[in-house]
């Protein structure tokens, strides 16, 4: 017969993936139209992302702004921004409440002028819930939406380098503004069907990327830069 101590520790336990499950399907309730923005002398110095709730309840709601430096290196640093009067980026409001059902905007504002290399924002979204109140054991998940700002310089221009050995490419930006890189295919060299791999990755100023290929055979990624996308094939 199970003692009273281990039923008890079965309850609690039971009660912890309960209140996990309905944090996490709670959280799964807040959505954003939009996770990336670009701010360059083509787009309006103000931007909106559209926060939904579909929940029954309140969704109450704040903003950090982190500064990023060296981004896509090893020394990459997010450094929280506590006066926003130190940088050029204004996020508002900094704290919203989002009824059921209900849609709000959140406000990102570049106030400055072009940098000359890329400068790079991340954007917390987080939800601000209460204590969790229970005999048992609880576990309260947070589920936070985190948005990518670029700040392009004047005249962006990426310069993407690649070189082949085999079946390793090296790739890398000697340019003032980023390059994405994803959907790579390669097709075996003697027929046979491509294969996806799987990856991308946002190449900033500066930054170096390795990969091993599949074949020693040419492949080919869709490059992203802005708002154009083109499919290069790198032999």
């Amino acid at each position: 017969m199970r003692s009273f101590k281990s039923f008890n520790a079965g309850l609690r336990a039971g009660c912890v993936s309960l209140l996990v499950l309905i944090a996490t399907a709670a959280q799964a309730d807040m959505s954003l139209d939009r996770s990336i923005l670009v701010f360059d002398r083509g787009n309006a110095p103000r931007q909106d992302v559209e926060i939904t709730n579909s929940s029954a309840e309140n969704l109450y709601l704040e903003t950090e702004i982190l500064l990023v430096s060296q981004p896509g290196t090893e020394e990459e640093t997010r450094e929280q921004v506590l006066d926003p009067d130190d940088i050029e980026l204004l996020v508002t409001p900094a704290r919203l409440i989002v009824p059921p059902g209900a849609r709000r905007l959140l406000r990102v504002v570049h106030l400055g002028e072009p940098p000359d290399v890329d400068r790079i924002y991340r954007v917390n979204v987080r939800p601000v819930v209460g204590p969790v109140e229970a005999e048992a054991t609880a576990i309260k998940v947070i589920v936070a939406y985190q948005l990518l700002i670029i700040v392009r310089p004047d005249n962006p221009k990426p310069d993407l380098l690649w070189q082949r050995d085999g079946r390793q490419i090296a790739f890398s930006n000697r340019g003032n503004s980023n390059i994405l890189l994803f959907n790579g295919v390669q097709c075996p060299p003697v027929g046979g069907d491509c294969i996806d791999l799987n990856t991308a990755r946002r190449l900033y100023a500066g930054n170096d990327w390795s990969i091993e290929l599949p074949f020693d055979a040419p492949v080919e990624f869709t490059t992203g830069i802005g708002q154009r996308n083109a499919r290069q094939r790198f032999d």
